[in-house]
């Protein structure tokens, strides 16, 4: 399959009814601190979250933080980029990481099962919610490090970009519109919600 189609299929698909209710929730018009949050880019439109990467709790997941169709910022107080040889290490981690869970054949919780279908509800919904096993989006995560991480090797340069990120009624905007992906991972992660609120708040 193409890259596109198992990395960036995000934000405008609704996803399963069961998880609807948990995630909804009435977002302000108004967003509280703003700030510019760093990407690499890697190519035309795929971007690499060069933040909050390392705050991620569960190492495997970190592929989810790689994003397409964001809309470019420069007006604003810009966050500190993790500079990109450690960038690509916490990604190799991550991909070894999923690796050692494939081995072990561990079982996923319900947490994973959600985050795959906000990441990629294409084939979320191809899928009966029955047969959604955690092999399968195992293999979903491990295509998606192996072509990034194959992009990053080939690339000879990667630029730094910047888009918006703010907080606003337990939600993560970015561009200015709830991010299902950040906004779960804030609710659910501390590491991650706690390093959202110190960078959002300073």
């Amino acid at each position: 399959m193409v890259l596109g189609y198992w990395l960036f299929i995000f934000s405008n698909y609704t996803i399963c009814w069961t998880y609807t209710s948990w995630l909804r929730g009435s977002v302000k018009r108004e967003a509280k601190e703003m700030k510019l949050l760093p990407f690499y880019m890697i190519g035309n439109n795929i971007f690499i979250d060069a933040h909050f990467l390392s705050s991620i709790s569960k190492p495997y997941i970190r592929i989810l933080l790689v994003r397409s169709n964001l809309k470019l910022e420069q007006e604003g107080e810009k966050l500190e980029p993790i500079p990109l040889d450690h960038v690509i290490k916490l990604l190799e981690d991550g991909y070894v990481d999923l690796k050692s869970l494939s081995e072990k054949k561990e079982r996923l919780d319900s947490l994973d099962y959600l985050l795959s279908s906000l990441y990629n509800p294409g084939w979320y919904f191809r899928k009966r919610e029955a047969e959604i096993t955690s092999s399968s989006l195992l293999r979903i995560y491990d295509l998606a490090y192996k072509l990034v991480l194959k992009k990053l090797r080939d690339l000879s340069r990667v630029d730094v970009v910047f888009v918006s990120i703010s907080f606003s009624n337990d939600s993560i905007l970015i561009n200015g519109k709830e991010d299902r992906i950040y906004t779960t991972l804030f609710k659910s992660d501390s590491n991650f919600k706690k390093a959202i609120l110190n960078s959002l708040s300073g």
